[in-house]
């Protein structure tokens, strides 16, 4: 039996081949024009979703960026604000102590020092595309204003948080109040008290009480192995050690050093360990690092010390207890401070409020600060052979810390021509050029954090946009050879049609 082929159903069969192949062909030369896979939603649905999202991840990741960007440009003024305060204040103590030993008033003094302060001020002043540094939340105030002599203080005690990852802030700016000053004497202490780490401290404690970042990080050794750790469910420090130990199978076993300041690791060498799908878990807790041998160890990453920090636990205090007595001469009496009995920091400073009336100990990340109820100067000393006061960095003299009111003090002491009072200013210039100090490394702390938190962010967005690439860009070598091959087959589908379809005269006849 035979079978008749219509030409109509020919030549739908033939349009159809090449509507398939010219459609081929359009969208080879889509994807090859635009450079990438997926450029409607028809074209991959379930890829959309996650492009989106990775999409998402991207803007997020680069307003951190913009935000350390803003902060850098903060604390970089910040500093360079406090490098010129320290610089005019050593201008004003050369000044002080060369009118000190001045045979008679000198009235260009009082001239100097007014301009010395309108400097300060000016210092103080600064901002940043119009924002006062120095004003804490009232950053649109400018924050010392001169009212006759005196120089009063306009902003708050507000620190401004910036988000500078998923789960990190950081305080960005200096509230001005710090260098008007309580008028209350002080002694910054000068010895790190921070405790060891234990398997029980809480991961929220760590970096002197900033925390840790939550996630997971990825190991490698020496044999080839490659692991990835999920950190998330952690809550100690022990917890952190148990699950890299079991996540390696043992090949990798954490534990503490021997200092108790970071983990440490051993295994077969080298030893590696990062981040996992650019977060900031290893950097958090210190282990971002590699080493050439079997041995790693972390950066110090010890938790703020507290009232409740026990004295065993501070190693600056190994072979120093029991503490002893601590002598403190205030306002003409001298104080014995016993500390025999002290176990912990809370101790210590319930020992200084109970013998020496409007003293207080305060305990400030990690180091103690004794501070006097008044502006007179106090002296703290060993009061016997253990050192105690040496021990816990608080020996030596406290004085009031007051930037323009010292300053305003000084002026009022010129003019009436006061030596004593001039040379007893140098003692509370040495009392501010030490808190501009610690200001200096406070800011100094933040630069460090904003360069990390930066190095952290990039590496995300680079990790971020390859997984995008992966997800949305084509391979151009597939897609080159698809596009060749999608013109031969759409030619050769020409050419069969206008072989088949050849109509004159003499095929007509026929």
């Amino acid at each position: 039996m035979s079978i008749r082929i219509t030409d109509s159903y020919m030549a739908s069969i033939l349009l159809g081949d090449l509507n398939r192949g010219l459609g081929n062909l359009l969208e080879q030369q889509r994807m090859a024009g635009s450079m990438r896979r997926i450029n409607s939603f028809a074209d991959d649905p379930r890829a959309i979703g996650t492009i989106q999202r990775y999409k998402a991840l991207i803007a997020n990741n680069d307003e951190y960026l913009a935000n350390v960007s803003r902060n850098r440009s903060i604390v970089d003024a910040t500093d360079t604000a406090l490098q010129s305060v320290s610089s005019t204040l050593a201008e004003v103590r050369a000044l002080a102590l060369r009118e000190s030993s001045a045979l008679s008033a000198n009235d260009a003094a009082v001239i100097e020092i007014d301009g010395l302060m309108d400097q300060m001020m000016d210092i103080l002043n600064a901002n940043v595309e119009g924002n006062y540094i120095f004003s804490g939340r009232e950053v649109f105030t400018p924050p010392f204003v001169r009212s006759g002599n005196t120089v009063l203080y306009q902003g708050d005690s507000g620190e401004i948080q910036s988000r500078t990852g998923p789960n990190t802030t950081l305080a960005v700016n200096l509230p001005g109040d710090a260098f008007i000053g309580s008028r209350s004497s002080s002694l910054g202490g000068r010895v790190d008290l921070a405790p060891r780490l234990q398997v029980a401290t809480p991961l929220t404690d760590l970096n002197l009480g900033q925390g840790w970042q939550r996630g997971a990080i990825t190991l490698s050794d020496g044999d080839g192995n490659l692991w990835q750790v999920d950190l998330s469910t952690a809550t100690t420090v022990g917890d952190v050690i148990g699950l890299i130990t079991t996540g390696t199978g043992g090949a990798v076993t954490a534990s503490l050093n021997p200092e108790g300041t970071a983990l440490a690791f051993s295994g077969t060498g080298p030893l590696f360990i990062g981040e996992a799908a650019g977060g900031g878990t290893a950097a958090s807790l210190g282990i971002n690092a590699t080493a050439a041998g079997g041995y790693l160890t972390g950066r110090d990453v010890r938790p703020a010390a507290g009232s409740g920090t026990p004295l065993a636990d501070i190693a600056t205090l190994d072979g120093r207890l029991p503490l002893g007595t601590v002598d403190v001469t205030w306002q003409g009496t001298t104080y014995h401070i016993d500390l025999s009995a002290a176990v912990t920091l809370g101790d210590i400073q319930a020992a200084f409020a109970a013998t020496v009336p409007g003293m207080e100990v305060q305990i400030r990340e990690s180091s103690l600060v004794v501070i006097g109820g008044s502006t007179d100067v106090f002296h703290l000393a060993n009061g016997d052979a253990a050192d105690s006061a040496t021990a816990l960095g608080i020996n030596g003299q406290g004085g009031p810390v007051r930037l323009f009111g010292m300053l305003e003090d000084l002026r009022a002491a010129l003019v009436s021509g006061d030596k004593a009072a001039i040379r007893g200013a140098t003692n509370e210039i040495s009392a501010l050029e030490d808190m501009i100090q610690r200001l200096l490394m406070k800011t100094g702390g933040r630069q460090n954090s904003l360069d990390w938190s930066e190095e952290v962010l990039r590496q995300r967005d680079e990790r971020l946009r390859g997984n995008l690439s992966l997800e949305q860009d084509i391979d151009v070598a597939k897609v080159a050879a698809d596009l060749n091959r999608a013109e031969t087959t759409y030619q050769a589908s020409l050419l069969v049609a206008s072989k088949l379809y050849q109509t004159n005269l003499m095929q007509y006849l026929r």
